[in-house]
C-alpha cells in the first residue's frame, strides 16, 4: 500500500484532483481532509489471471489524501498545523497541484495566476517544515551532548555535522530530495520523514482554453524544473 499526500494553495483544485484519481464525490468548496483508497489498474494482472485462475485477486492500491488546507502558512501557524503536517509526514510522495487555469468567479489567493511563484511557495513551506525539525532536533543534541558518554558521543556529533549541512542546503533552497547522501545517511535521515525528501510530482491544473498549448507547457516547466524525485505534468 503506497500513501500520497496531495497538497496546493487553496482554489487551486486539489480536491478536484483527489476526486479523478479517487472517482470521489469530495466537497470541493470545503477546507475539510479527505482519504480515499483507490485500484491501480494494471492490464498484466488480467493476463495473468486469465492464465493461472487464482481464488482471489488482489489489485494494487493507493491510498490518497488530500490534505484540507492552503498548505501556505501551514508550517508557521499553531494548533491545527500539526495535525496537517503529521498527515503530510506519514505518506510516501506528495503531488502538489498549481494552479494555471484563470476564472473571474474563482480568483487566486495571491491576486494573480503564476505557476512558477506558486511552485516555488510550496517548496519553501516544505523547507520550512524541515528547517523546524532541524532546528528542534539540534537543539536536543546540543543537551545531549553535554553528558553523553564516548560511544554515545561521537554519533551524536555524527548526527550533528549531518544536520547541519542538510540545514545549510535547505537554506540555498535545495530539497533534500535532491542531496547526495551516503546509504548511511539517507537511512538516518528517514527517520525524520522530512517533506522536502519525498518525491514530488507537481500536477498543473490547466482550463479547457490551455489544452492546445498543455503538451509544450509541460515540456517547458519540467526543462526548468529538471530534478532528482521531482517531476511535473499537465
Amino acid at each position: 500500500m503506497v500513501d500520497i499526500g496531495i497538497i496546493g494553495l487553496a482554489k487551486s483544485g486539489r480536491t478536484t484532483v483527489f476526486n479523478a484519481l479517487t472517482k470521489g464525490k469530495a466537497d470541493t468548496g470545503g477546507a475539510a481532509s479527505h482519504a480515499r483508497i483507490a485500484k491501480v489498474p494494471e492490464p498484466r494482472l488480467k493476463i495473468l489471471t486469465d492464465m493461472l485462475h487464482p481464488k482471489r485477486v488482489v489489485p494494487a492500491e493507493v491510498t490518497y489524501h488530500d490534505i484540507g488546507a492552503s498548505t501556505k502558512g501551514l508550517v508557521k501557524e499553531k494548533g491545527i498545523s500539526g495535525q496537517f503536517l503529521a498527515q503530510l509526514s506519514n505518506v510516501d510522495a506528495l503531488i502538489n497541484v498549481v494552479r494555471a487555469f484563470t476564472d473571474e468567479s474563482i480568483p487566486h489567493i495571491e491576486g494573480s495566476v503564476d505557476v512558477e511563484r506558486d511552485i516555488a511557495t510550496i517548496d519553501l513551506e516544505l523547507a520550512f517544515s524541515d528547517l523546524a525539525i532541524i532546528e528542534r532536533r539540534l537543539q536536543r543534541i546540543d543537551i545531549s551532548l553535554k553528558g553523553a558518554k564516548q560511544l554515545e558521543l561521537q554519533g551524536l556529533l555524527r548526527e550533528q555535522e549531518m544536520l547541519m549541512k542538510v540545514k545549510a542546503d535547505l537554506e540555498k533552497d535545495m530539497p533534500i530530495r535532491e542531496l547526495k547522501l551516503t546509504t548511511g545517511e539517507a537511512r538516518v535521515m528517514a527517520n525524520y520523514q522530512f517533506l522536502s525528501a519525498k518525491p514530488l510530482l507537481i500536477v498543473v491544473n490547466i482550463g479547457e482554453d490551455q489544452l492546445p498549448q498543455a503538451v509544450s507547457l509541460e515540456a517547458e516547466l519540467n526543462s526548468h524544473y529538471s530534478r532528482p524525485k521531482c517531476r511535473i505534468i499537465t
